[in-house]
């Protein structure tokens, strides 16, 4: 059980008893993810970086278990987990962008709530946007971020930009409205202000406040001084922002005294490969490099420090904190840590982990694996066993010469996935979320794959290479170099023709650099040759519509539809395909499902807008761009339309501003040019 220090009356510590569960019972909860953090960057997890005095300073001051572990190197799966106790193959979350959480198992936020806690959370990026549903139990939920996917931008928000709105919030007792973020170029320092000024309630409600900071994940690219201060890693450089940044927020709690009687917890998702293995980033593998992360629990004056050996989980996080706290808590794979940090004797109960994207998205082998007692199985074509202890690097694969020593991992594994639950259907991603999840690198899987037996050909270390080109092109694509962009997948789609992400990416590069004609005949050709899915069929049929081949569009993108009506997606093409073919009425009923499934579909509602517009429907026109721009005012072609709207009903000045923030968002808008000129002419 966790120990509380305790003072005897001449200030020397006297004995530290365990805590019981409820000892904390009324403490406010403060959880903090970092994105992409890598254990062994942390100071007091070996680093000589010099990159985390705040972390080091709480993991001084409080519990640092030496040896915790992720179970998905995958952000969305991972905060799954520990938002809800349990393995993504109970929770049914394996990937960003094409999962959802279904809110049918309790939730961290919500037995807090259930305990009479106000709840929020503040997170960094779009792939922990509401509607992939982690949002549950939490009374506001912020997720606002920036960056126009039209641009390829990366869409999340600076730690300063998530901290600033938390701090409100907690300090409050209420739920302020939110306020601008602070820009990144910003170098955090606490702000000086009198504590006092906020007067808290009689009996204040205890809060749980979760602030998810992206920053170490890629692109790497830290502010200054941190980006000079580490020019060669740029990496540690972003890590070295998120932690000061952190650190300006809890001072600024701790002067408030927000932090009296405040539970930390701190911990990483995932980490990152950094090249070990072959793996640039993270998601192909399930090496230490991106399973092991940080994990540190601090009550200042309640937790004692001390230094944990025994092993610890992220989906533990959920069950203790409820178990610290006393709060209702449903059944978990995890377990409380209390016992553990006592150094009581627990059984290791082993560590389930996945890594499925390249499964979900390429149809490569899945990777599923176990870590228990320091040794550690990878479950694949070419399995792998690693003696952690002797072997922390996993340079040696032990499995072919004791064979004898993974059998109990591997009927342990075999009872995991015989409990499994199906994976629900995949989330609805509508056009704009796909984009916004392409900038942030991610490639989104299109459903479940049919079974079939995948060997030695299919395991992932055999494919690395295509997936380290994968990687360049996007980062090519994101530095703005379409021509880089489209040799890398040539070559890859040359190495492996049946890579369908290589011909549905290089068929984008296609289309953005004018050449739709020749996505078209790629695209064509890969159906054509057997290795289509939705998403490339999906992108042929749109390719299509835009060079007005619409009757062959719909061809393409009819039969889509029909087999997955909630594929919000192939409905919005087929939406805009109804639109070009003069079938208004079909038209709008597309855009109006994807709605329905999907409400804060921003590019959806742009299109019925523009639809409205282009049948004289001025008011509905105004209604439907004005909540486009509402959801995403990032969108230069909502602008332009509301411009339209409002010139229509005679307000210039209303209709000038519009298309000036259109031209601000793409300044080669000609259409937004011309009405603005044309209207300047007046």
């Amino acid at each position: 059980m966790l120990a509380v220090a305790l003072s005897t009356a001449c200030g020397r510590p006297a004995r530290v008893p365990p805590v019981a569960a409820g000892g904390l019972r009324g403490f406010n909860v403060l959880l903090v993810t970092i994105d992409t953090l890598r254990a062994d960057h942390v100071g007091a997890y070996g680093s000589s970086l010099g990159a985390t005095p705040t972390l080091d300073r709480f993991a001084a001051e409080g519990l640092r278990f030496d040896v915790a572990h992720a179970h998905v190197p995958m952000t969305l799966p991972s905060h799954t987990t520990i938002m809800t106790g349990l393995y993504p193959i109970a929770n049914g979350v394996h990937d960003n962008g094409s999962f959802r959480y279904d809110g049918s198992k309790p939730t961290l936020a919500g037995e807090l709530k259930r305990a009479g806690y106000r709840t929020a959370a503040f997170v960094g990026a779009f792939v922990l946007d509401a509607r992939f549903g982690l949002n549950a139990g939490f009374d506001l939920y912020d997720d606002r971020v920036q960056g126009s996917s039209a641009n390829l931008e990366i869409v999340q928000r600076p730690a300063a930009a998530v901290l600033a709105p938390a701090y409100e919030w907690i300090v409050s007792g209420e739920n302020p409205e939110p306020k601008n973020p602070e820009p990144k170029n910003q170098n955090p320092e606490p702000k000086n202000e009198n504590p006092e000024r906020r007067t808290p309630n009689a009996e204040p409600r205890p809060w749980f406040t979760w602030v998810h900071l992206y920053d170490p994940h890629e692109p790497y690219a830290p502010p200054e001084p941190y980006a000079s201060r580490y020019a060669q890693d740029p990496y540690s450089g972003e890590i070295a922002y998120a932690d000061a940044s952190l650190g300006a927020f809890l001072d600024r709690l701790r002067a408030a005294h927000a932090l009296d009687r405040t539970l930390v917890v701190i911990a990483s998702d995932h980490g990152e490969s950094l090249g070990e293995h072959g793996e640039r980033t993270h998601g192909l593998f399930a090496y230490e490099s991106t399973l092991r992360v940080p994990l540190i629990f601090w009550a200042a004056g309640s937790i004692a420090p001390a230094a944990v050996t025994a092993p610890a989980r992220l989906v533990d996080i959920m069950p203790t904190i409820v178990d610290l706290v006393g709060a209702p808590g449903g059944s978990s794979d995890g377990r409380s840590l209390r016992g553990a940090a006592a150094n009581e004797r627990v059984e290791d109960p082993g560590s389930y982990f996945e890594a499925l994207n390249a499964n979900l998205t390429r149809n490569w082998a899945p990777l599923k694996g176990l870590l228990r007692g320091g040794l550690k199985l990878v479950d694949l074509p070419l399995p792998e066993l690693y003696d952690l202890n002797a072997d922390p690097g996993e340079s040696h694969n032990l499995y072919a010469a004791q064979r004898d020593r993974a059998r109990d991992l591997e009927s342990r594994l075999d009872r995991l996935n015989a409990g499994a639950i199906a994976a629900p259907p995949a989330a609805p991603l509508d056009s704009d979320a796909e984009a916004r999840l392409r900038s942030l690198g991610y490639v989104v899987g299109t459903g479940p794959r049919p079974a079939r037996s995948f060997t030695a050909a299919d395991d992932p270390k055999r494919l690395v290479q295509l997936d380290a080109m994968l990687d360049a092109a996007a980062t090519a694509l994101a530095n703005g170099d379409p021509a880089t962009t489209e040799s890398t997948l040539r070559s890859a789609i040359a190495q492996r023709p049946d890579l369908t992400i290589a011909y549905d990416r290089l068929a984008f590069v296609l289309r953005a650099t004018g050449r739709t004609s020749e996505a078209i005949a790629l695209l064509d050709g890969a159906a054509r040759a057997g290795h289509a899915d939705r998403a490339l069929l999906r992108s042929l049929g749109a390719a299509l519509r835009d060079v007005g081949e619409v009757r062959r569009a719909l061809a393409v993108l009819e039969p889509l539809a029909r087999e997955n009506a909630a594929d919000s997606q192939t409905l919005d093409a087929l939406g805009q395909a109804y639109a070009r073919a003069g079938r208004v009425g079909d038209a709008e009923e597309a855009f109006r499902k994807v709605i329905v499934a999907s409400p804060n579909a921003s590019t959806t509602w742009n299109n019925l807008g523009s639809l409205y517009l282009a049948t004289d429907r001025t008011d509905e026109a105004l209604n439907a761009l004005t909540k486009a721009v509402a959801i995403n005012p990032d969108l230069p072609g909502a602008h332009n339309g509301l411009g339209v709207v409002y010139a229509r009903k005679g307000e210039f000045d209303r209709a000038a501003e519009e298309w000036k923030k259109a031209l601000a968002l793409r300044p080669d808008l000609a259409d937004a040019r011309a009405n603005l000129e044309k209207i300047s002419g007046r």
